[in-house]
């Protein structure tokens, strides 16, 4: 029994179609296929059913691929410990929503590693489910997650189905980034009703994969008449707000130095439900190395400094 065919038959349930976990695994469906029976025929079991609602594990599959997790888990920890260990270099793999506060403490980060070491670092701003997607399949070791607190009981669901393990990094509102020209920018108390007219900057990054028609019927309701443009690289989108003054980019908290680079101001927003949390999340069994808990800390510090 071979270590990679636990880690194809774990994408295989992850998908629930043969076709689909030989894109992510970058093999073709034949050798996936045929690397799957030979791991039924090596344990002895079927460890899968091909059914109207795809490729899904038999009684005895999901016990054999309850295992197989646990065992990559331990393999995994073991070797993050003797890597961590290690002097000679430092390996970090983090995904994260775009977010100002957590790019300054990578930042702050990437300064206080030891000098004169072999450093590889990959940092992927991208959306919560892609961070999800990205850390259960092993391409990221550990990620931040956001979401609004009204779907919190949706997210801590789906995160518990895909074996994650989270932790709780700071709850906060929203804020208003504008132009300090944008005519709202000297305004004391602003409402949502304040920004009928002006266009929005957002981040066009999808989140939520699937809601329900309610929920769906709830979400429209809130953004209709909208002027909207959809960015998806931070630095446009501080390009646009002191290019356009009629604009606007709704933010979590903003370290200071931001707006000694750009002349653009933070507002608060009165609106319902403007309550959000980022979550740390990763794998269970996963031991995080020093060069990750040196993150964390300094993603946390960087909280502390906008309270």
């Amino acid at each position: 029994m071979d270590i990679q065919h636990l880690k194809y038959a774990i994408e295989i349930e992850r998908s629930r179609s043969i076709s689909k976990a030989a894109e992510k695994l970058y093999v073709s469906q034949p050798f996936l296929s045929k690397a799957i029976k030979e791991l039924e025929t090596d344990i002895g079991v079927d460890i899968f059913n091909r059914t109207s609602r795809g490729v899904v594990p038999t009684k005895k599959g999901e016990e054999f691929l309850a295992r197989a997790k646990d065992i990559l888990a331990e393999m995994e920890a073991l070797e993050n410990r003797f890597r961590s260990s290690s002097s000679e270099s430092v390996s970090v793999e983090i995904s994260v929503p775009i977010a100002c506060y957590i790019s300054h403490a990578f930042v702050d980060f990437i300064r206080e590693l030891e000098g004169g070491q072999e450093i590889k670092v990959n940092y992927r701003e991208t959306n919560t489910m892609s961070t999800i997607h990205h850390v259960e399949a092993r391409d990221y070791n550990i990620g931040i997650i956001r979401y609004q607190t009204s779907f919190e009981e949706y997210y801590l669901h789906y995160i518990e189905s895909k074996d994650l393990v989270v932790e709780p990094i700071w709850k906060f509102n929203y804020h208003l980034v504008m132009s300090k020209a944008n005519p709202l920018a000297n305004k004391e108390h602003i409402t949502t009703d304040d920004l009928q007219g002006l266009i929005e900057i957002s981040h066009g990054d999808p989140t939520i994969p699937a809601l329900s028609a309610s929920m769906l019927t709830e979400l429209r309701s809130r953004v209709s008449n909208r002027r909207e443009i959809v960015v998806y690289e931070r630095q446009s989108q501080f390009e646009l707000l002191c290019a356009m003054p009629e604009t606007y980019m709704w933010a979590s908290p903003t370290p200071p130095g931001v707006f000694e680079t750009y002349p653009l101001t933070e507002k608060n927003c009165d609106f319902p439900d403007n309550e959000y949390k980022d979550l740390l999340i990763y794998r269970k069994g996963y031991r995080l190395s020093d060069a990750e808990k040196l993150f964390v800390r300094k993603v946390h510090e960087m909280v502390e400094s906008l309270r």
